[in-house]
């Protein structure tokens, strides 16, 4: 052990490590856009933040309790053209939002059914529902956007309260209540039991089968959450929605301190490695670098957090 970890132990300051990453970013991109540091600019990143965030909070407790779910991006997508179509089948908007919620919370029971039930490995599983649901949006609506939502259903994604993009006051609120669950409830202890000893806490009594169904299902619910806002936003629902998205939940997730193989993380952490993820892309973007080598990037990022102890405080 070097001097600097001797006297910083990583486990108490890990989320200091984190805010230094998020105030280089801030400082780094401000000196190289003149656009960066504008109240135009930061409140394009608060609506970005917003569906990345979503799916990032039932994503912590799934990566807490030893799992990982990569069908999130497809369940997004499955959840917007299927309220896209209810609704140009004549239904009423919210309506079409419940059926859109409903269909993405079908898709994480099916998850949570062959995973928890059947002990079937949650990547395999999740990989498997990622190209099945990419294709059958497709099938759905063929490919083409779909648009023409009435008014009322743009106050989701494009109003502001106060000077604050609604959505993003949605997300800070989920963030407090799961943050809350997390740290108060005996449901967290389960989550946190199932991560760092499967058999223990089965042994105990607790239906790992029931928490683990429950994590799922809120995995498929917030995805749907998640694309019913970003329709509201970009006034589109369409196939391609979502696509990738799930490398931006898991690298925030991580970069946030929680372990890759379970029993430590936090929601706090998480919401940090969300604004660093935000503001990074949002800072390339600015400087107008490819998605292609944002995706380098981020990737390299992704790594970083799985192999430095700095980040999953180990």
């Amino acid at each position: 052990m070097n001097a600097w970890t001797s006297r910083f132990p990583l486990k108490g300051n890990k989320l200091i490590v984190q805010m230094l990453l998020l105030l280089v970013i801030i400082v780094l991109f401000s000196f190289l856009s003149p656009y960066f540091l504008t109240v135009t600019n930061f409140m394009n990143v608060l609506n970005q933040m917003v569906e990345v965030g979503l799916i990032a909070i039932p994503m912590t407790m799934i990566i807490i309790s030893g799992a990982m779910d990569l069908s999130v991006g497809s369940i997004l997508a499955f959840s917007a053209v299927s309220m896209g179509v209810a609704f140009e089948r004549g239904l009423d908007i919210w309506i079409s939002v419940i059926i859109g919620l409903l269909a993405g919370l079908l898709c994480g029971a099916v998850n949570g059914y062959l995973i928890a039930r059947h002990r079937m490995q949650a990547i395999v599983v999740t990989i498997g529902m990622l190209v099945m649901l990419r294709g059958l949006v497709y099938v759905i609506n063929q490919g083409r956007p779909i648009s023409g939502f009435p008014d009322a259903f743009y106050f989701m994604g494009q109003q502001y309260v106060g000077g604050i993009p609604v959505n993003a006051i949605f997300l800070v609120v989920m963030f407090l209540l799961a943050s809350f669950v997390m740290k108060k409830t005996r449901f967290s202890t389960y989550v946190y039991g199932i991560g760092n000893n499967e058999e223990v806490v089965r042994y105990s009594g607790i239906s790992v089968v029931r928490i683990r169904f429950i994590l799922f299902m809120l995995s498929g619910l917030f995805s749907a959450l998640a694309g019913i806002f970003l329709v509201s936003r970009l006034a589109s629902a369409e196939a391609t929605s979502g696509t990738n998205i799930e490398l931006d939940v898991i690298t925030a997730t991580l970069i946030g301190g929680t372990h890759i193989f379970g029993g430590r993380g936090s929601l706090s952490g998480t919401f940090v490695g969300l604004l660093i993820i935000v503001f990074l892309r949002n800072g390339l973007n600015l400087l107008g670098v490819s998605v292609l080598y944002q995706a380098v990037i981020l990737g390299a990022l992704l790594l970083l957090a799985v192999g430095n102890k700095k980040f999953n405080g180990e």
